[in-house]
């Protein structure tokens, strides 16, 4: 029997086109059984666009190619809205794995020639379609930028400002801090400074780059930017231009020391502290007469950047050559016994988990569907929240992904003799492979492998 896969994809505006959820898995099963096809999984994509192919359960259909015969759907444009990505899936994907690929509304079927040349002629007239919507919303933006209003993506107000109806409206506990960042940076030429300097104040400390962004961007000077243009806006200015002039010059001057220098360091990026729950970042001291070597660490970043926390973390600095050779000596003496020894024994069923949330999106879209009057930012926040929290549901699947029977005694036999040979990618590559978290608490080094 074959064994089929059926797709669905949704976004808001296609309620009022009648391509609801509901609609499509209705008309999409009883196609399965007219066919006595067996439905082998049935994958939901809802509030995705159809112009990119980053939709998680699209994604984990694609995974899910060796298991089935064939792949079906509603319409094509429920599959991509892009030319180029219609004949990638079909092609590189669905062909190569010898899946078939069927439309029911336009009762296209990759299994014979004409139905091969209609998905091509079709997805000519999808991409069409996207890409006059694309050039339409360009240009609704540039006449917005042109009429002085700023671009209104990103569920979030510009610090320094509120949106009310369309329009920025001076946030004035924030506009005070802006400019006093700016009037500090002018003095210091110093962001870190700047942020010592606001929290002795008594202001809520920010993150270093988004300081940094703020003293760079032209919205607090009254312009609105677009496409690498600049127009007037209608909002009031918190800096004046000339200070902003001169920002922009000690900004192009004082870049730092370590602008765009990789560290090379072994654990970056694994490290976490069990005190406070920030990262560990790499850092290394100064050259001087009193220390005339350079020594390297690992330390929390809360510890390392304590402007920007309410309070200091305390937990304790590693040596970054010490912290390693521990890691790599842990690595080396890895063993099958002691990998399968550290695998925990929870099954958790993530397929299920992830057709629980599919059908919290199917009753979200459904309650749309009926009462039109909903608010649509009550709709989209809601939506975004399923599709986040499905996200995290399939990373975890992947991570979950059972990695002991890869790993063999020649495997490790091979790391302890030659791990000491690779370069440095080399080696990193190998801990990310084998380490998914390392927890520092104080003295005490926890190492969480992937199995």
């Amino acid at each position: 029997m074959t064994k089929a896969a059926i797709y669905i994809r949704v976004s808001t505006q296609d309620q009022v086109e009648n391509y609801s959820i509901e609609v499509q898995k209705e008309r999409l099963e009883a196609f399965c059984k007219a066919k006595n096809w067996e439905i082998h999984n049935i994958y939901i994509d809802g509030g995705y666009s159809g112009a990119s192919l980053d939709r998680p359960d699209l994604q984990r259909l694609l995974k899910d190619l060796k298991t089935i015969d064939a792949v079906v759907v509603y319409k094509l444009d429920r599959l991509s809205r892009s030319q180029k990505d219609t004949l990638e899936l079909i092609e590189e994907h669905f062909l190569n794995n010898k899946v078939d690929f069927v439309s029911i509304t336009e009762t296209l079927d990759t299994s014979t020639p004409f139905g091969k040349a209609m998905i091509g002629i079709l997805s000519v007239f999808a991409q069409l379609e996207r890409e006059t919507i694309a050039e339409r919303m360009r240009m609704g933006h540039i006449k917005r930028a042109e009429n002085g209003l700023r671009g209104m993506g990103g569920d979030y107000d510009p610090a320094g400002y509120l949106r009310k109806d369309g329009n920025l409206i001076i946030n004035k506990e924030e506009a005070a801090h802006i400019q006093r960042a700016y009037d500090l940076y002018e003095q210091s030429h110093s962001i870190t400074q700047v942020q010592e300097m606001l929290k002795l104040e008594g202001y809520k400390v920010w993150r270093f780059r988004r300081y940094r962004d703020i003293l760079s961007n032209p919205l607090y000077i009254g312009l609105v930017s677009f496409a690498g243009n600049l127009y007037e806006g209608q909002h009031e200015s918190i800096i004046s231009k000339d200070q902003f002039e001169r920002v922009q010059r000690l900004l192009e001057r004082h870049k730092g020391n370590n602008a765009h220098k990789a560290k090379e360091s072994l654990l970056s990026g694994l490290i976490k502290c069990e005190h406070c729950g920030e990262s560990f970042v790499s850092y290394s001291t100064g050259i001087s007469k009193k220390n005339p070597k350079k020594y390297y660490y690992y330390m929390c970043r809360a510890r390392r950047f304590p402007s920007e926390y309410d309070e200091k973390c305390n937990n304790q600095n590693w040596s970054r050559p010490k912290l390693e050779a521990l890691v790599i000596n842990e690595l080396k003496n890895l063993t099958i016994e002691k990998s399968r020894s550290n695998k925990k024994d929870r099954i958790v069923n993530y397929e299920k988990q992830i057709k629980d949330i599919n059908k919290k999106i199917e009753r979200l879209i459904e309650l749309y569907t009926t009462n039109l009057d909903m608010d649509k930012d009550i709709l989209n926040k809601q939506m975004n929240k399923l599709n986040e929290e499905k996200k995290k549901v399939l990373e975890k699947q992947k991570e979950a992904t059972p990695a002991a029977e890869e790993i063999t005694d020649d495997m490790l036999k091979d790391i302890q003799v030659a791990f000491d040979e690779l370069d440095f990618k080399g080696k990193q590559i190998v801990i990310n492979k084998f380490i998914k978290e390392i927890k520092i608490d104080d003295k005490n080094v926890i190492i969480e492998w992937r199995f």
